[in-house]
Formats: C-alpha cells, sequence, structure tokens
C-alpha cells in the first residue's frame, strides 16, 4: 500500500533526465516532448522505490541494465482530458491510438529474452498490464477525479509480431468507455517504425470502499 496517493507521487518523483536525453535523439519520441504537444512526460511511478514492499518487480526485477534501463512516460493534457464514454457509448479505436491517454516508451534489452532475441510475451503481458493500470489511474485522478481504487481484473492481450530485444517500443494506452465501476481501456504496441507487435484490452473494477 502506497504511503502516498497517486496525485502526490507524480508531482514529487522526478522524470529522469537521463531518461529524457536518451529518447530524446529518437524521431518517433520528439513529437511528445515537443513545447506544443498536448503531452507532458510525467515519472512511471512504479519504477520508483517508495520505502515498502510495493512494485518490487518494476522498481527492481526488470530494471536494470540488461532488462529494461530506461522508460519515459507522458500523459495528455488539455482539451483530450475528458470523461470517457459510458454505457453503451465507446470511443472510436483510433481515435484511442492517435490521441492516448497515456504513453510509454521503453528501451528493453537482452535479459527480457523468450526466444532467442525476442522478448518474452509474459515481460510483454507485465508491460501492458503496468501501462493500463497507469493510465486508469491517471485518468482517474487528473479527469474522472473519483475517489474510488482501481484493480485489474481482465486483460486480454493479442501478439502480432516478435518484438527484438534489444530495442525500443512504444505502448499507447487509453480509456475506452465507463460502465459504472467498470473501466474498459486499450492499448497497442508498437516499433521505432509504427509497426504492431501487439495489442491489449482490460477491464478495471472500481473498489466501493478505499484500499
Amino acid at each position: 500500500m502506497y504511503k502516498h496517493t497517486y496525485r502526490e507521487l507524480i508531482s514529487k518523483l522526478q522524470v529522469s533526465q537521463e531518461d529524457v536525453d536518451f529518447f530524446a535523439k529518437m524521431p518517433f519520441v520528439r513529437p511528445y516532448l515537443d513545447k506544443s504537444s498536448p503531452y507532458q512526460p510525467v515519472p512511471f511511478v512504479t519504477r520508483y522505490e517508495k520505502g515498502d514492499s510495493s512494485d518490487k518487480f518494476f522498481n527492481k526485477a526488470i530494471n536494470s541494465n540488461d532488462t529494461i534501463p530506461r522508460v519515459l512516460a507522458f500523459m495528455r493534457t488539455g482539451y483530450a482530458l475528458r470523461s470517457p464514454p459510458t454505457n453503451n457509448e465507446s470511443s472510436d479505436q483510433s481515435q484511442g491510438l492517435e490521441e492516448p491517454h497515456f504513453v510509454t516508451f521503453c528501451q528493453l534489452e537482452s535479459g527480457l529474452s523468450g526466444y532467442i532475441n525476442t522478448t518474452h510475451g509474459g515481460v510483454l503481458a507485465a508491460l501492458f498490464d503496468e501501462t493500463l493500470g497507469l493510465c486508469a489511474e491517471t485518468y482517474r485522478v487528473f479527469v474522472s477525479e473519483e475517489q474510488e481504487n482501481l484493480l485489474t481484473a481482465r486483460l486480454e492481450v493479442s501478439y502480432h509480431a516478435p518484438v527484438p530485444v534489444p530495442g525500443v517500443i512504444v505502448i499507447k494506452t487509453w480509456v475506452k468507455k465507463k460502465e459504472g465501476r467498470k473501466w474498459f481501456l486499450e492499448a497497442q504496441l508498437l516499433d521505432q517504425e509504427s509497426s504492431l507487435k501487439a495489442t491489449a484490452k482490460s477491464l478495471y473494477i472500481g473498489l466501493r470502499s478505499p484500499l
């Protein structure tokens, strides 16, 4: 259980300038760092040590030079931060991909391999679970301002092509719709050439009482 709220962590933790400088050299990252971009860099909070036993998989096990040495996350701000569609409404999938709510760039190294020079599918599922969760939490705190905590109820991952290591990928996530306490999110994982590698759909449930 966090000692601080997600809003506090986002405001207090510092985005690594080394990570910014590393990814800024890549053409597919630069638009997000442009001054006119509707995105702002934010800490990928589960990569940070918080003085308790939380998030050890992401802040220790796969936070190393031969696994995932660098991560850079962005949240969308401004006009696009609006309440998600409800009930039978749903946002257009192409719009979600073009205007995702939470975007994460990851440097993947050979320590993540399953098959030779290929990222283990379980690692990709974990990345989807984490980025979708942070997208949901970011949207909950900064857009909907709802108080209920969200927990993963379902995650569906489809693998379209191998993800080579070493390499750099981007995961784009967005809130698809909301039905009562149910939050539906989607995500796509792409390489530097915008080639689709994997997709995911998730369901988060809002708890009736705080954790």
